[in-house]
Order: C-alpha cells, then structure tokens, then sequence
C-alpha cells in the first residue's frame, strides 16, 4: 500500500506540475495578446480625436501629443520595434543538409556604405561585422589579395598596447612591424583557451594587422583606461592583468555571483545587462504596476512552484519589454540533440551563437566599451577621408566588433553615407547529428531507437516527463527537509536546504535563459535567406 500511494504520488506530482505550468503559462500568452488589443484600440480612440481636414503640422502635432499620452510601456514597446528595424550585424542562419540533417551557420554582416560628395566623388564604407573566435577560413579572408585589391584603406578595431604602435605623418597609427620579420601580436591565454574550448581560432592569430594598408582605427589600452577613469571618476584603476580589459571599462557595477543574485528578482536575458534597467508589464486589463506586480510573482515562484525555473522563464518571456516576438528558440531542441549523442562541444556553440546575436541589440549601451571607441573609429575615417590622396580609392573596409556595429551604423548615417548592401559571412557552422549517432563516447541515449521524428519522442516523451519527475520530487523532498528541520529547531539547516534549492534552480534557469527563448525574436536572431 505505501508502494502503492508513493507510485500515485510521483504521478500527481507529475499532472500537477504540467496543469500549474499550463496554468501560469496561459495566462501569461493572454494577458499579451490583451496588451496588443488594448494598444491597438487605445491608439484608434486617441487617432479618432484628430480633426478631419486639419494641416499637415496640426496633424502631425496631435499625433505627437497622442503619442506623449500613450502609457510609457507602450512607447518602451514602441522603441523595441524600431530598434528591431536596424540592420542587424550578426545571425543564424538554419540549412537543411542531407535529408532532414539540420545545420546552424553563425553568420556576421558586411554593410556597404556610400556617400556621394558635391564634385560627383562616391566615397564607399564597408563595414565588416566581426566576431574574435571563428573558423580559420573566416579570418584568412582579410589576408587575401582579393580583399586587399578591393579597398584603398582598412580601418580595424584592436586594443593593443602603445609601444606597439608607431604614428605616420599624417597622424595616424599603425601597428609596428616585427624586428625579426616574426608575428607581432598573439591571443591572451584567456582567449585561447576560450578558442579551443569551442574548437574554433582566435582573430588575432590569424589576421596580418602589420599590412602597409592597414590603420589602427581604436584606442590603445592605455587610452581605454584614461577614459574608464575619468568616466568612473576613479583615478587609481590598474591594469594589472587580473582582470580581463572589458571588466576594467564597464560600466557596469557587478561582483563574482551578482547574476545568480539578480535572477531572483529581474530576468535575465542576453540583451539585459545588470547595469541596464529591464521595464515590465503584467495583467494590462487589472491596471496594476508592471515592474511591482511582475518581481513579487518572480520571488513566489522559486518557492512555491515546483521546477520554478520554467514558470520564471514564461512569466519573463510575457512581461519583459520591448516584447520578444519570437517564443521557442529554433536551437533549443538542436542543443539537446546534440547533447544527448555525445557532441557537447557542438551544443555549446549553438548556445554560444545564440547568446552572441541575441545581445548585440543592447551592447551598444556600453558608453566606454562601444561609444567612446566607435566615435574614435569615425574620427580615424573622417581624416583619412579628408587627407588621403587622390591616388587612394575612395573605398574604405571597417572592421569592427559585431556589438559596435549597429552604433556605428547610425554614427555613418549621420556623416551622410548611405546603405545600399549586405551581404554574410560565416564565422562558423554547427552541424546536428542525427538522433542517436553521436560520435561523442558519453551520449545518454545513444542506442535509443531512430524514428521518423526524433526530436519530438526525445523532448515529448522522455526529456520533459523526466525533467518534471526530478523536478517535483525534489521540491517535495525540500519543503518535507525544511518542515523536519523548523519542527527540530535546526534553523541552520532549514535555511540552508532552501538555499540549496534555490542555487539548483537559479542555475538551471541561467542555463535555460540562454538557448530555450527567443529573447529578441525570430526575425532578428534566425533567417532563411541565404543572402
């Protein structure tokens, strides 16, 4: 009998958390598509009160006024929009290979940008989106002569240190050529390490910088820091090397766990950064505070919910804005595939792929990091655009960090250049094994069975029921140890078995956070156009 009702137990646990899943997760899709509505209809009511046969600038002055009367999460959401309409410098780009074998081309853009002068001169930008980790054909590209024959000048973003550099007599800096004719610069240990983590080459291994044509277009690391003291207001920042340069010039105030921390109370997505504050709303029809209402859910979830990573990833998905237009990311069941037949390394490339284009839309808040360097940059090609011979083709190549590129872009509008092209490279692809034949040597399912659907018997029939399985017995098996515990005395130990409990499922939510979602949309992060 105690066999018996332990065996119904687990498979109430079971129904119970897919019904309170179903549950919050319904209301959550809901309350959007009422947000949508009641956008749709709050702007008509206002458009209606703009009188007919009124001025163009009547008119246009009642929209404006309409617009400033709009709740301030719909501008929020209106602003996410129009940022969605920004090239986009970095993609992933699904391929079918082989049947139904799937493939994931990690993709960066080269933007072709013209300007045309009053004499009839066409002046062209091409602003090359890079990645610092790649395949090795990626970065020899740049060292082809079909790419040096093609521009007159390459502008390229590196920090690097200052005796490296050398000025020429028009004041611009290059990199100083190697006494023994040997390489001048090499990846960190950091970075190569990094590199071979994901079986790919670091940037700075493979690209010749010393070319005669190339000019260093960034700020040398002891530029970065000056600016990162004066902006911090702290003169005493050492760059000793215990710290990596990008932690030194954030702006961003965090300590070791500070993210873990934070999960509690605010999402935590690739296009959020801790400095940056996340606006949310929640129940549009109750009128209640978004932020409010939305954080104190997020803190009854973690405990009162078993598996409550997956009801905090809904309850984000439905309230952050701008709102993410896309819901199950398209890598999410390639990751587990992956997984399951052994092939870690591939599953970490996806999810690293995913993370890297889903948070280019926020990397541009970095004032030091991204603005002050990219402003440099424009600087760099404005005097070479003014003191650059006739002899030099007006044709310019920008190579810049996939995160500076959709500031740099706007930065280029404002100078006058215009886009007219893109085209992709591939940084690097990944290709999905077919369910079951790994080549990986510690695949958990590596026998089971092939069909035709895979995936779905995988995730539908033993990943989830599973994953719902451990994650209820172990929220019982919590709340039994804490009420032991309390009934004992043994505070410390009560406190300590809830601690533990959230430090599992915080982790566990991190992990999900960056491959499950499509933070910031289908048509942003995937594209089927081969273009």
């Amino acid at each position: 009998r105690t066999s018996m009702s332990g065996s119904m137990l687990t498979v109430y646990s079971i129904i119970g958390i897919f019904a309170l899943n179903n549950l919050v997760a319904n209301a959550f899709v809901v309350d959007r598509r009422g947000d949508l509505l009641n956008v749709s209809r709050d702007v008509r009511r206002r458009l209606r009160s703009v009188p007919f046969g009124t001025t163009k600038n009547h008119e246009e002055s009642s929209l404006s006024n309409t617009e400033r009367e709009l709740p301030a999460w719909v501008n929020s959401m209106q602003q996410g929009i129009s940022n969605r309409k920004e090239t986009k410098y970095i993609r992933i780009l699904p391929r079918s290979v082989r049947g139904s074998r799937q493939c994931f081309d990690l993709q960066t853009a080269v933007s072709r940008f013209e300007r045309k002068l009053h004499d009839g001169t066409v002046q062209t930008v091409e602003l090359h989106s890079q990645l610092h980790f790649g395949t090795q054909d990626y970065f020899e590209y740049y060292n082809t002569k079909e790419f040096q024959e093609k521009h007159g000048r390459v502008l390229y973003e590196l920090l690097i240190d200052d005796a490296l550099m050398e000025t020429t007599s028009n004041g611009l800096r290059s990199l100083r050529p190697s006494p023994d004719g040997g390489p001048v610069l090499m990846a960190s240990q950091a970075d190569a390490n990094t590199a071979s983590q994901y079986g790919l080459t670091c940037q700075v291994d493979l690209m010749d910088y010393s070319n005669p044509k190339w000019t260093h277009a960034d700020l040398t690391r002891q530029e970065l820091i000056e600016e990162t003291q004066r902006a911090k207001g702290t003169p005493n920042i050492v760059d000793n090397g215990e710290k990596p340069l990008w932690a030194l010039a954030s702006t961003a105030n965090t300590f070791p766990g500070a993210e873990a921390v934070s999960v509690l109370f605010r999402p935590s997505t690739p296009s959020t950064s801790l400095s940056t504050p996340v606006a949310r709303r929640l129940f549009s029809n109750l009128f209640l505070p978004g932020n409010a209402l939305a954080g104190l859910l997020r803190s009854l979830f973690w405990l009162t919910l078993p598996s409550p990573e997956l009801s905090v990833l809904v309850l984000d998905w439905s309230s952050i804005l701008p709102r993410p237009t896309g819901s199950i990311s398209q890598v999410a069941v390639p990751v587990l595939e992956c997984l399951f037949t052994g092939n870690i390394q591939e599953a970490r490339k996806l999810v690293f792929g995913q993370m890297l284009a889903a948070g280019q839309s926020s990397s541009g808040d970095e004032t030091i990091l991204v603005k002050k360097r990219n402003d440099h940059a424009l600087e760099v090609l404005q005097k070479c655009l003014d003191s650059d011979s006739t002899s030099t083709p007006n044709r310019y190549a920008l190579l810049y960090g996939a995160m500076h590129c959709v500031d740099l872009q706007r930065k280029l509008s404002r100078m006058g250049f215009v886009p007219t092209t893109t085209q992709w490279r591939t940084a690097w692809s990944v290709d999905v094994p077919n369910f079951g034949t790994g080549t990986g040597q510690n695949g958990l399912l590596e026998s089971f069975a092939s069909s035709s659907s895979p995936s779905a018997i995988a995730i539908g029939l033993v990943v989830l029921p599973l994953y719902f399985l451990v994650g209820g017995l172990d929220w019982f098996a919590t709340i039994e140890e804490f009420g032991l515990s309390l009934n004992d005395g043994n505070f410390v130990d009560a406190g300590l078995g809830v601690t533990l409990y959230l430090v599992r499922h915080v982790l566990l939510y991190l992990g999900l956070a960056k491959f499950v979602v499509e933070w910031d949309g289908g048509t942003n992060l995937f594209s089927t156009d081969n273009r």
